[in-house]
């Protein structure tokens, strides 16, 4: 169980075989989507069992669900049709969020901190062999309310959390310090030493993996962890807490705080919490920023809003950008912070590569459907605040560029959004500048690699990017000179577990993934030992 586990976890997607390559790494599938007619679907499995969003009226606190000293709930719903899913979940307040916190103080301090690196990393390989056994009911229970397809949960969602887990379980002995001899009289070694309590802010988007994505780096470097998911997406994450206890980890290290942006803002501004790690919106990760530092200058990792632009030369493979880009918007419906929204095109291959995103845009239409039957491959947008706020945007869009394709609500009933591509659009438009989180693309031509470069960086956002040519060197000039904290060449909407994710500018502050997310949960501490003493 304690086996430490530093290298990549691949698997083989069926699909076709010309598509390279075959073999996907796990470590990189939260945002990649393959192209949905090379994967053939797969169904759940036989064994899983329905959990029930009404059993989920309680707060973890402690390694236990109790009842919430808040009379406040939240009433969640289905974004397929409007029905109710769950409408007692609560809204943690001030009294629940003290008791949370003073638990994780006293499992911070206790048996947890005398685990040794070992049975950090078995706790971690046994809560990713847990999540084996009871991730597609758990996950299925979030798609009734994000809309995410179930369809994902075999072929992405599973592999991806447990890829998580098993990395990092491999890197819980090997924060090293550092020495430096006593050339002038002090021995001098450098530590790494856990925070304490820290809390995580969760976006509704992907709530469970994102669950993972910041518990595992936290609880690898031994800290502990209070997690509050978004108000669109909690069942999950509830569902999932009671794993942690049996995984090996000892009451309070992990726990669940159900609530909305109030439950957010205690945590945030909460003198005894150490570290926020937030996932969201430009404007809330200022909030907490600014909450964070009028409090007890808490640290603080914001991974916040994109506006990606791919970049595509006269020199590159048409197939290879079109299915990059196209599925890059399609991500769960467009609600992913590196959806590639901007799409600049040379003029030499423009008509060609335009001429082929519109139809096969058009043409995903037909995949939108219910997220609960395994078949479907798109579903609808969160709810019915993001579906009108996308919506509004689309609307002002049609007088500020050119509306090509969809721009409709899909059927008669939910969040269904036709996916949505604008052309020649006004420098100032809305849709090109700001995020739209949805499955809306905006296409521009160039002409020159320095023209592109300005237009690629003529925004405050900075998370995305991609490049799509055969040339190298000028792969590599762009990969410079675009201002992203990560750049793909020959694809886009990708991150990689093995290697630091994070924005630039407005996208956020600190990096995630890799050895760079634990350095966010450690605090180095320099030790002075005086040889002449």
């Amino acid at each position: 169980m304690g086996r430490q586990r530093l290298s990549s976890h691949n698997t083989t997607l069926s699909g076709n075989p010309s598509f390279p390559p075959q073999k996907k790494n796990l470590n990189s599938v939260l945002y990649e989507i393959l192209p949905l007619s090379y994967i053939k679907v797969q169904t759940m499995s036989p064994v899983v069992a329905a959990l029930s969003p009404s059993s989920y009226d309680k707060l973890f606190i402690n390694g236990a669900y109790v009842a919430s000293r808040s009379v406040q709930t939240l009433q969640l719903r289905n974004p397929k049709d409007n029905s109710l899913v769950a409408d007692k979940v609560p809204i943690a307040n001030q009294e629940d969020v003290d008791l949370a916190v003073s638990h994780a103080e006293a499992a911070f301090a206790g048996p947890w901190s005398r685990f040794s690196a070992a049975q950090r990393s078995a706790c971690l390989t046994r809560l990713a062999d847990l999540m084996e056994m009871h991730l597609e009911s758990i996950l299925t229970l979030d798609s009734l309310t994000t809309g995410n397809p179930v369809s994902l949960i075999p072929t992405r969602e599973k592999g991806y959390i447990r890829a998580c887990l098993l990395y990092y379980a491999g890197w819980t002995d090997k924060q090293r310090g550092d020495y430096f001899p006593d050339d002038d009289g002090f021995v001098k070694l450098v530590r790494h030493e856990p925070l304490g309590v820290c809390v995580a802010i969760n976006p509704y988007n992907s709530p469970v993996a994102s669950f993972m994505l910041k518990a595992a780096p936290c609880l690898a470097t031994g800290n502990v962890l209070i997690v509050k998911p978004s108000e669109k997406s909690p069942l999950g994450s509830l569902a999932v807490s009671a794993l942690f206890e049996e995984a090996g980890f000892p009451k309070g290290v992990v726990q669940v705080l159900s609530g909305d942006g109030s439950t957010g803002a205690l945590l945030a501004r909460h003198m005894r919490v150490r570290k926020i790690s937030f996932t969201g919106s430009v404007a809330t990760g200022k909030k907490i920023q600014e909450m964070a530092a009028q409090s007890n200058l808490k640290r603080v990792t914001l991974e916040l809003g994109g506006k990606s632009p791919a970049v595509i030369f006269d020199d590159a493979n048409l197939e290879n950008a079109l299915t990059w880009t196209i599925n890059g918007i399609l991500a769960r419906s467009g609600q992913v912070c590196v959806a590639a929204s901007r799409l600049y095109v040379q003029e030499g291959i423009a008509p060609s590569f335009i001429e082929a995103y519109k139809s096969r845009m058009a043409a995903a239409a037909s995949r939108l459907g219910d997220p609960q039957d395994p078949s479907t491959t798109l579903g609808p947008l969160a709810d019915s605040l993001s579906f009108d706020r996308v919506r509004q945007m689309v609307s002002r869009g049609a007088e500020e560029a050119e509306l090509v394709v969809g721009g409709r609500q899909h059927g008669d009933k939910g969040c269904f959004m036709e996916p949505t591509v604008f052309v020649n659009p006004r420098p100032d438009a809305q849709i090109l500048r700001e995020e739209v989180f949805g499955p809306v693309a905006v296409i521009v031509t160039f002409k020159t690699e320095d023209e592109v470069i300005g237009l690629a960086n003529d925004t405050e956002f900075g998370l995305m990017a991609g490049v799509f040519t055969r040339d190298v060197g000028r792969a590599m000039r762009l990969s410079a000179k675009i201002e992203a904290g990560v750049v793909g060449v020959n694809c886009i909407s990708v991150m990689n577990m093995q290697v630091p994710f994070g924005g630039k500018k407005a996208s956020g502050v600190g990096r995630e993934f890799g050895e760079y997310a634990l350095r966010a949960f450690t605090e180095p501490k320099t030790i002075l030992i005086n040889m002449n003493g």
